[in-house]
């Protein structure tokens, strides 16, 4: 390029000059420039005239402070006569466009910098670093002059894993599946191993090279938190699993949710069984007036807390007394509880009750029969499944109803006075035999060959029956126990009903022989069965 030439006034326009700038010299086309911009184009451009080295250098224009800066770029080249030939492109746009690019790169390091529980690396397509910040030097023990260069396998992947994440990060460089966020253990510098959420972006830099960028975020404290949460889930599970009461918990639409092995054992019904079934399922009481009112009003919030005593109907049919729990659970309106069995004690109330009644009747002379039905009511209370009879047994051998309070008249009738003998029926065959007779299933049993029709025919299905006898063993009456469906009883059905054999012949032998004596006498021996 000659020291002077003309220049066109496209040329002119671009570098800010008139048409009275076309001849100039080199020194006037380098006061154009910026002075931090003429050392390297005068390079250039010596290099351009000397040595036909190819010019290509961008430069800003000398503008005044208060105007963008005007970049622009300069190529040239020396033709076949030694001819300077050249290009000038206003590359404002392009720089201005790479500064805000430039700026924004940097805030992001400064930020992934200041951000101590955000881990970032970078790696190249070998995976060896190219960034590593304060974070991750906090995370995984490395100094960045320790870190960058080395591989991310070899840096913080434990050994047994190293071969299986550079084959996929391998298999995703060449188009195959990305990397998913997870929760992944990765290694320190010491060895030791820590819980981290590792999130990957792959990008492409300005050569169109893979780079690989590792977000990971410090798990150690949530993972301590979570592991003190999971035992003590484990420490209140194995205490709910072993408590003796059973643990409830019902839904907004009152239905179980939630039962603990204790609920098998005391209604016998599996927790597979009962889940999704409403309380009342197992205990009518609760559909029953006060109690579902009450209900209902812990459901609504005007009660904090409800405890109650009910029956638990459980899966042999047996009514047992139990006392509930309950409290309401918000914002969800699930009512959470627990369940004491309290059946035993129950029991032994209600006999000591029974006893009490059986011997203020006495010593109020009341008939016989009125005695029996109270005993009858009281157990059948105990026990709503089950229909008692009480038969006594006369000097002739035969049975008459001292109280059958819930049988059908048409059934009484046809049993009144009919005659002890082995096989026939449950009381018949026990008033003889003196022994417990349990009949599962009446349709089936021999012995009720010639009373099962009239028996089906009011509901009874089945029947077990027990003798009561005096002090000499002489048979005096029988229990006959009578349900709606072919069962057998249990050995606590059995001692319940034990218990109160002994009151029907307490009061069978006072009205024999009414004395105070072997009143007190009876009372004694009855109160040391307690």
């Amino acid at each position: 390029m000659p020291k002077s030439g003309s220049l066109i006034q496209d040329f002119l326009n671009l570098f800010g000059r008139d048409h009275d700038s076309q001849h100039c010299n080199l020194e006037q086309l380098l006061s154009w420039l910026h002075p931090a911009e003429r050392d390297s184009v005068q390079r250039g451009l010596q290099a351009l005239l000397a040595a036909s080295t190819p010019l290509v250098i961008s430069a800003r224009l000398l503008q005044p402070q208060q105007q963008k800066a005007v970049w622009l770029m300069l190529r040239g080249e020396v033709g076949e006569n030694d001819e300077v030939l050249g290009t000038v492109q206003n590359i404002s746009p392009q720089k201005r466009d790479e500064s805000a690019l430039r700026e924004s790169e940097q805030r992001f390091r400064q930020l992934f910098e200041q951000t101590p529980r955000i881990a970032v690396q970078g790696y190249d397509r070998e995976r060896r670093v190219i960034y590593w910040n304060h974070a991750s030097t906090l995370l995984y023990g490395y100094a960045v002059n320790e870190a960058m260069g080395r591989r991310l396998e070899e840096l913080i992947v434990p050994p047994e894993a190293r071969n299986k994440v550079a084959n996929a990060i391998n298999l995703w460089q060449l188009g195959g599946p990305p990397a998913p966020p997870a929760e992944v253990q990765l290694q320190r510098k010491d060895g030791s191993l820590v819980w981290v959420f590792s999130s990957h972006l792959m990008l492409r830099n300005s050569l169109d090279q893979t780079e690989l960028y590792c977000v990971d975020i410090d798990l150690t404290t949530q993972k301590k938190f979570d592991n003190e949460l999971q035992a003590s889930e484990r420490r209140y599970r194995s205490l709910v699993e072993h408590l003796g009461d059973a643990i409830f918990i019902t839904d907004a639409n009152n239905q179980l949710s939630f039962l603990n092995p204790a609920w098998e054992t005391i209604s016998g019904y599996t927790i597979s069984d009962s889940l999704g079934s409403p309380l009342q399922r197992f205990m009518p009481d609760l559909g029953q007036t006060p109690l579902h009112q009450r209900l209902e009003e812990l459901r609504d919030g005007a009660l904090e807390s409800l405890r109650v005593e009910c029956q638990l109907l459980t899966s042999s049919g047996q009514a047992r007394r139990v006392e509930l729990q309950l409290n309401q659970s918000q914002p969800d309106q699930s009512i959470h509880g627990s369940l004491h069995d309290m059946h035993e004690r129950h029991l032994s109330q209600q006999l000591q009750k029974a006893r009490n009644a059986v011997l203020d009747k006495l010593l109020g002379v009341h008939p016989l029969s009125d005695i029996l039905g109270d005993i009858s009511h009281r157990l059948e209370s105990l026990q709503p499944q089950m229909k008692v009879s009480i038969m006594l047994l006369n000097e002739h051998q035969q049975l008459h109803i001292g109280a059958a309070p819930s049988l059908a008249e048409t059934y009484t009738q046809a049993i009144d006075g009919v005659q002890a003998a082995l096989e026939v029926g449950s009381c018949g065959h026990a008033a003889v035999s003196g022994e417990l007779v349990i009949v599962e299933n009446i349709s089936l049993h021999p012995y009720w060959r010639d009373y099962k029709a009239i028996a089906l025919a009011v509901d009874l299905h089945a029947c077990w029956s027990l003798p009561f006898k005096n002090e000499n063993g002489q048979v005096l009456g029988t229990f006959g126990i009578y349900y709606p469906q072919p069962t057998r009883p249990s050995a606590a059905d059995i001692a319940l009903v034990t218990e109160f054999t002994r009151l029907a012949g307490l009061a069978v032998q006072f009205r024999a022989n009414p004395t105070t004596a072997e009143m007190c006498e009876s009372d004694q021996r009855y109160a040391s069965h307690d």
